[in-house]
């Protein structure tokens, strides 16, 4: 589906699942309807430069977006106006913007090596973390305690409270453009031009496990599923991948694109992933068989969907978790412990 005149530079889904927000080269954003296969909204014009970045708000009412005009927009979902905005304390592009878990807060990530946390209600600044060089990618953690950061070769953890740094970690070889965290806040997750995906604790910084390595070109951009049991990752060699969180393998094929693909999201169901290209067109996929193929690939060492159960058992989504458990033979227990759960839980 093609939505704008140039290149789709960033993706993001509603958490309704059904709507998605592009931003374009073309100085615009739009929303498209991904059930009608319509557009929904837009354009939304107002930056006067090519956009970089987009952040939807937890609430599905506010979007923010970022761009190569140094400024900030905050926009009314309902209304497709600006609530506020242009914010203009950058000096160089936006690359990142991001809300907290609340939505209270706005976090933007500038080449000026500068992050600033917004007031996403006013638009006032509540506070600047000066780093020593660009950056590239903002995220913060579950709680909105913490703010990761990367730049060249780095990531930066920052309490959001006093903006302080925490540590910092020597990630990458080259830019770590995406930097992401697992939903219970143990894990970063990290892609570079480096051609790595890399997996960090994230209370002192060490690494876990392997890397990521199959990509043969720039890794872009990575997003995490909302259960936290895989990511996707696009990259310059023009293919979509996944991996699990828990192995660090690869699921499945690579999925194949004819154009270069610019930014990735995954529906909040982890059933779609969609992707933007240079030609300002969105493509999904279905990715329910790729995981599925999971199974096998971990028979030996623990299915991927009983790990992905366990994660959902975590968070009380006892009727998704049994769903996943009873996909694999070899999780008995955990399909009676759910049972046993679902029958003592009132919904």
């Amino acid at each position: 589906m093609r939505l704008h005149m140039d290149k789709v530079s960033v993706v993001a889904f509603f958490k309704d699942g059904r709507r998605v927000v592009t931003g374009s080269w073309d100085y615009t954003l739009r929303i498209c309807d991904i059930q009608k296969g319509t557009v929904a909204g837009g354009p939304f014009v107002g930056h006067r430069d090519k956009v970089f970045s987009v952040a939807v708000s937890p609430d599905d009412r506010r979007i923010a977006s970022g761009g190569r005009d140094n400024t900030i927009i905050i926009w009314d979902v309902e209304s497709k106006r600006m609530l506020f905005g242009p914010l203009a304390k950058h000096t160089n592009m936006v690359s990142s913007v991001c809300f907290s878990p609340d939505g209270k807060k706005l976090a933007s990530g500038s080449y000026d090596s500068k992050v600033i946390i917004w007031d996403a209600e006013t638009g006032a600044v509540l506070s600047t973390l000066r780093s020593d060089r660009g950056v590239s990618s903002v995220a913060f953690n579950p709680d909105g305690s913490k703010l990761a950061s990367g730049s060249l070769r780095t990531i930066q953890i920052w309490c959001t409270d006093n903006a302080e740094p925490i540590f910092e970690i020597n990630a990458h070889e080259k830019w770590v453009l995406s930097v992401v965290w697992s939903p219970d806040g143990h894990q970063l997750v990290s892609a570079s031009y480096d051609n790595t995906v890399k997996f960090w604790d994230s209370s002192n910084g060490y690494q876990i496990g392997q890397p990521c390595t199959s990509h043969t070109s720039n890794i872009n951009l990575l997003a995490i599923s909302s259960d936290g049991s895989f990511i996707a990752t696009i990259s310059d060699d023009r293919t979509v991948q996944h991996w699990s969180t828990k192995s660090h393998q690869k699921i499945g094929e690579p999925l194949k694109h004819i154009e270069d693909v610019t930014c990735v999201s995954i529906s909040p169901d982890a059933e779609l992933v969609m992707v933007g290209d240079f030609l300002g067109e969105i493509r999904f996929w279905s990715i329910k068989n790729i995981l599925s193929a999971a199974v096998q690939l971990y028979s030996s060492s623990g299915s991927y969907f009983a790990h992905r159960s366990k994660l959902k058992l975590a968070r009380n989504l006892y009727h998704e978790a049994l769903s996943d458990a009873q996909k694999v033979r070899t999780i008995s227990v955990i399909v009676s412990t759910i049972v046993v759960m679902l029958n003592t839980t009132d919904f």
